[in-house]
């Protein structure tokens, strides 16, 4: 089954956002989801840990956070018995990053709207292509805008979108926006339904985290036809 990988060296990239927000959209679908915490910030880990102390279920697998020598193992395991296999990377150059974007079968690398984050994304890029190089094989990759603005373009986005289209780079067809929601999982510890009546514009949040799901499943799809790293997934809006 197919396994997603996201890597960005920046930290507050929204990176974590997108993969948990991805994890819980795909869990909401029906889908059976592992989560491999390889940030050694542990975000996601420490969420789980948060709605196991308080005796509230987990949507999703989280795999056993991995050493460098075990991370094979484990994406292998995961990618055997789910749906679908999600990790979070650091996104510097190390073993671990080495090691899981050559078991990926696309890696988003996530961004906001900005000079500074292109320019840091564009590492993170570099860093697939030299991996690629050295795999002799070409990781599919797509870039992501975070953190977009809700209601209109500013013009800093117009700019870096512009941007990625001269370079040529391949850009995910949906952006992941700026809501409330996106922030309040994390300081709840909640899936989207728990927020329910406790925070604003909660079904624009769940639509805009379904679409972006879609696009990656749909993106699966187009790299893989006919392929059951695909299979299952294009349908998960």
């Amino acid at each position: 089954m197919p396994v997603v990988v996201a890597a960005n060296p920046k930290g507050g990239s929204g990176k974590t956002t997108l993969m948990l927000t991805l994890a819980l959209s795909y869990a909401a679908l029906g889908h059976r989801v592992a989560v491999v915490d390889a940030d050694p910030n542990q975000i996601i880990a420490n969420w789980v840990a948060h709605r196991v102390a308080q005796g509230r279920s987990v949507p999703f697998t989280l795999a056993e956070t991995p050493a460098e020598s075990s991370l094979v193992r484990v994406i292998e395991d995961q990618a055997a018995r789910q749906d679908l296999v999600l990790i979070d990377l650091e996104g510097t150059a190390s073993r671990m990053t080495s090691r899981a974007f050559a078991r990926a079968h696309l890696v988003l690398v996530p961004l906001m709207p900005s000079a500074m984050d292109a320019g840091l994304a564009g590492q993170a890029v570099e860093l697939i292509r030299e991996e690629g190089e050295a795999l002799q094989r070409e990781i599919p990759f797509r870039l992501v805008i975070s953190r977009a603005p809700a209601a209109v373009a500013t013009r800093s986005l117009t700019r870096i979108l512009a941007g990625i289209g001269e370079a040529g780079l391949p850009l995910l067809g949906q952006e992941l926006r700026e809501r409330a929601a996106f922030r309040e999982i994390f300081e709840f510890g909640a899936t989207f339904e728990e927020l329910r009546g406790q925070t604003s514009n909660l079904d624009a949040a769940i639509s805009n985290a379904h679409a972006v799901a879609e696009a990656v499943a749909q993106t699966l799809v187009e790299l893989y036809p006919g392929d059951d790293r695909s299979s299952g997934e294009g349908e998960a809006a």
